[in-house]
């Protein structure tokens, strides 16, 4: 009698597992299309909240409070706030006549970094944003006299 009650235990456990498997599957199948979804979604509205501030920046009408705490900025610091463009930093090594090592020389930034800068891969941090903005203030001979001060990079 201890052997059949063995061998039914073992046969229901072996069945719930087989069908639980079946509702297991299903549910990880909506869980991946529900995050699919929700990556759609994030996409969405970061594209939705872009165009809003466009709207609101081209109907000039009264900023919302985070956007007014970022206009106010520049204007204590007595000026316009610095926006990154990865063409003008492309435009500018072109008329400096520099080389991509040199203008990473420049910058005190590797050369990947650099691609990614000019590309739009990636946007600088603010203490790089510092550099930019004073190798985009650099006339030929300036670049040209802070090359040949700086040590070569082996």
């Amino acid at each position: 009698m201890a052997a059949f009650a063995e061998s039914f235990k073992s046969e229901v456990a072996r069945i719930a597992r087989k069908e639980g498997k079946g509702d297991v599957e299903s549910l990880r199948k909506m869980v991946s299309s529900q995050r699919s979804d929700i990556v759609a979604l994030k996409k969405q509205v970061k594209l939705l909240t872009t165009q809003v501030n466009a709207l609101v920046k081209a109907s000039g009408k009264a900023p919302g409070p985070k956007q007014a705490n970022e206009a106010a900025e520049p204007a204590r610091r007595g000026g316009r706030k610095f926006v990154f463009r990865p063409e003008a930093l492309t435009a500018k090594r072109a008329s400096l006549h520099v080389t991509g090592k040199e203008m990473c020389q420049l910058l005190d930034a590797a050369p990947a970094t650099l691609a990614r800068w000019e590309t739009g891969k990636s946007m600088p941090r603010a203490a790089q944003l510092e550099r930019i903005r004073a190798v985009l203030a650099l006339g030929i001979r300036e670049a040209r006299a802070m090359l040949a001060g700086a040590p070569e990079a082996g």
